[in-house]
């Protein structure tokens, strides 16, 4: 069957080379994978999708006999309307990935050795949305993505909770946007979302006439995630700014709204 699906099916990637001396088989392959992983980050950047990567197979020499092992990294991505469909790349568009990839994507040196939490002071606001985003990506149901991007949200720009969907909506709106009719138009639309994700969290349902509006509203959160993480990983300043303290955060984000410019 997996002979069947790797001649017949979707497509793969491909490698081969010698197992660095310093890995077993099994960690190299896992690094391997999330080496892949990172790389589909690149591609969402550039292009909402549903690209995934199921399985991954190594196959290696030991002595005279040859041995495969297999492993997964446990993410199976949907587009932000809660779909997989075959996503359609340009020349162009999978240059631009690659690209990204090599130039601004890092993957851990030694990513099978995880802390047992990420959440410490040494890992900046940017790695902990990114967690959040994955979430959001592997998430069918749209009201469920939509919290998701929300709280990736809240991790890069929050600093207090005092009246957070209104910090959220127009610092998001002033950090993207240079035009007033932008921000606003930016602003509501934040505001919203955060509204179903409030009814998400808080164990409220959504009405069934209401789905329509909800797949809108979580196409929208991602096209604003891509824009955010567009900017964060090709300009250094702005990536910078997110690994400073609360109150330098604060007073760059009052210089951002009052100065009228992105």
């Amino acid at each position: 069957m997996e002979v069947s699906s790797l001649l017949e099916g979707m497509p793969v990637v491909f490698a081969q080379e010698a197992i660095p001396d310093d890995l077993t088989p099994q960690e190299y392959l896992l690094a391997r994978l999330y080496e892949l992983q990172s790389f589909l980050m690149s591609t969402w950047v550039i292009q909402d999708n549903a690209i995934n990567c199921e399985l991954g197979f190594l196959l290696f020499h030991r002595g005279q006999s040859q041995t495969a092992t297999s492993n997964f990294v446990a993410h199976l991505y949907s587009t932000a309307d809660g779909k997989k469909e075959i996503t359609k790349l340009t020349r162009e568009q999978f240059r631009a990935m690659r690209g990204l990839h090599h130039a601004e994507i890092r993957i851990p040196d030694r990513p099978f050795a995880m802390p047992v939490s990420r959440l410490t002071p040494s890992h900046a606001r940017l790695s902990r949305s990114h967690l959040f985003i994955n979430a959001a990506r592997g998430e069918f149901d749209v009201a469920m993505k939509i919290a998701h991007y929300c709280t990736a949200f809240e991790t890069l720009f929050a600093t207090t909770q005092t009246e957070l969907s209104h910090q959220l909506s127009e610092r998001i709106a002033c950090y993207l946007f240079d035009t007033p009719e932008e921000r606003l138009a930016t602003y509501r639309k934040i505001k919203q979302a955060y509204g179903v994700r409030s009814k998400v969290v808080h164990g409220s349902t959504v009405r069934d006439n209401k789905l329509d509006e909800l797949i809108e509203t979580s196409q929208y959160c991602d096209q604003i995630a891509r824009q955010i993480f567009m900017k964060l990983l090709t300009q250094a300043d702005a990536r910078a700014l997110f690994d400073k303290s609360t109150e330098v955060f604060d007073e760059e984000m009052l210089k951002t709204i009052f100065s009228g410019k992105a």
